[in-house]
């Protein structure tokens, strides 16, 4: 009987050592998310063309960039990790756009500012 004891205090002792060391474990490192992108157009004009025309919806101006026959009016979307800041803001009929400088052009990129345009 005091086999037993033993044989089953072992088989204890094994889980409890099991049981710790999971908890010791440190979390796991949340996944990299892909970087946002940001709707860009190379003029001003165009930017507030493909609004107009898509009524602003992100569905809609996803699929218009996405077809290759559609005009994207040089708009395209442009990853948040290449943008380095604004070069540009102006507020026309109290909406903002920012032209933001982007990585690897010399030439800033128009989209709407993340910032709501200032109150007269």
């Amino acid at each position: 009987m005091r086999r037993l004891l033993g044989g089953a205090g072992l088989v204890l002792l094994l889980l409890a050592d099991h049981a710790r060391a999971q908890r010791a474990k440190p979390p796991a490192a949340p996944a990299r998310a892909a970087p946002e992108k940001i709707l860009t157009c190379g003029a001003l004009a165009n930017l507030r063309i493909l609004m107009a025309e898509t009524g602003g919806d992100p569905a809609a101006i996803k699929a218009r960039l996405a077809d290759p026959k559609a005009d994207h009016l040089g708009c395209s979307r442009v990853g948040r990790d290449r943008v380095e800041g604004n070069a540009e803001r102006v507020v026309i009929g109290g909406t903002a756009y920012d032209c933001l400088k982007v990585k690897e052009s010399s030439l800033c990129r128009w989209t709407l500012s993340g910032v709501p345009a200032e109150a007269p």
